[in-house]
């Protein structure tokens, strides 16, 4: 590229436009390019900080993988199970558990949930339960109800709780009804155990605490029949990014009839959505850009019109027509530079002053977050910065070639 096309291009940029519309296009393609690019990079920030909080989330409350057997057949013997699972490189630390859909009750409310039953010592290495406490305390058993009596404990969602309008010391109901009732005169009857409300938790995911209620790892091998077994083990790895490959080394390890299901493998829906969400804000942000880029064009052909004589002149000095296209390229393409830099250095200044001074709130009733999260990803930066310029560059073809068909003699004599 020789230099003189530079100078032009730049010379042409800067100049002032012989009529005002021709300037004010040239302005909002800018400004469009500028806005595109800085929503882009904010918003984008802004999925990657609600995506690592929900990540967090998962990886802090939640077992990093699950061991069960096929169809969730009891595990018998589960003692050795637990030293196998603990001796497995980057296994940290195992907890037993049993997991089963049953019906919770008060008074007239009544719900189907999840019911885990845990060792409320070992899974305290495992899962996060104890640190999601908001009201009353992380306990299970010997609990007093008001006439003294002693009933195991139960640890509710708070969502749940307030479903079932149940408070810390209430008694709440679980009914089985997976077999281990009776048999009586009047058909089938479900085992129905008492419990106390011991505590209430809030994970930071709604639709775990609506739906998810803790009791002893005892409790639930009475309540649901199994004796000496449980459904699985629950364990933590030292590195849960990595938990996928750790769980197909793991079920590769134990054999059938055991699989072993990793943090991410479980919540594959929500985790595939996000990433979904992330492209499609980007498209739907990037259409701003789009007709920031039609405004070059439309721009372009003007400042094309305009210069109709010049463009004579430059051909007559010997300028070739890929040099006048080269030239009115450069321009197009320095409005999108300038634009998108602008809304690099805008996107990049918000994201500071959220990072730092949190200045979008959330409400906490609804999100599990106060305050709006942001996550710069340089990768992200660099993707927006090579969509917009390269929108911008494709747009200005059409004017270039436009421009670099004027005939020299035709063009000057038109003028």
């Amino acid at each position: 590229m020789k230099y003189f096309e530079w100078f032009i291009a730049r010379k042409y940029f800067w100049a002032q436009r012989r009529t005002l519309s021709t300037g004010l296009i040239a302005l909002f393609s800018a400004a469009g390019v500028t806005v595109g690019t800085w929503l882009l990079i904010f918003v984008l920030s802004a999925i990657n900080g609600f995506e690592h909080e929900v990540k967090r989330q998962l990886i802090g409350k939640d077992a990093h993988i699950e061991v069960t057997k096929y169809q969730f057949a009891p595990v018998g013997g589960y003692d050795s199970l637990t030293a196998e699972v603990k001796r497995f490189p980057r296994v940290t630390a195992a907890s037993p558990f049993i997991m089963s859909k049953t019906i919770v009750s008060r008074k007239k409310n009544q719900d189907g949930i999840v019911v885990y039953g845990i060792d409320s010592a070992s899974s305290r290495d495992v899962i996060g339960l104890s640190g999601t406490i908001t009201h009353g305390r992380y306990r299970f058993h010997g609990i007093l109800d008001t006439n003294d009596k002693v009933f195991p404990g139960i640890i509710l969602g708070y969502a749940l709780a307030n479903r079932l309008a149940a408070a810390i010391g209430d008694k709440v109901f679980l009914a089985d009804f997976t077999g281990a009732g009776e048999l009586g005169a009047g058909g089938f009857s479900p085992k129905i155990v008492p419990f106390i409300v011991a505590a209430t938790f809030e994970s930071g995911m709604y639709q775990f605490d609506e739906s998810l209620a803790y009791i002893s790892l005892e409790e639930a091998q009475k309540l649901f029949g199994m004796p000496n077994a449980v459904s699985g083990m629950q364990l933590r790895v030292d590195d849960p990014y990595k938990s996928g490959t750790i769980a197909d080394a793991l079920e590769d390890s134990l054999g059938f009839p055991y699989r072993a299901l990793d943090w991410q493998a479980k919540n594959y829906t929500l985790i595939k959505w996000m990433a979904y969400e992330k492209v499609l804000v980007g498209l739907a942000l990037g259409i701003i850009i789009i007709i920031a880029a039609f405004n070059i064009i439309s721009s372009l052909v003007m400042a094309v019109n305009d210069k109709v004589r010049e463009i004579g002149i430059l051909r007559a000095m010997g300028s070739t027509r890929s040099g006048i296209l080269r030239i009115f390229m450069l321009e197009g393409m320095l409005i999108g530079v300038a634009g998108s830099l602008a809304g690099t250095a805008l996107g990049l200044i918000s994201y500071w002053l959220q990072s730092r001074f949190g200045l979008i709130q959330l409400p906490g009733d609804v999100y599990f977050v106060t305050v709006l999260p942001v996550e710069l990803r340089w990768t992200d930066v660099g993707s927006v910065l090579l969509l917009t310029n390269t929108l911008c560059g494709v747009a200005t073809i059409l004017p270039a070639m436009k421009a670099a068909r004027h005939d020299p003699v035709e063009a000057i004599r038109h003028e």
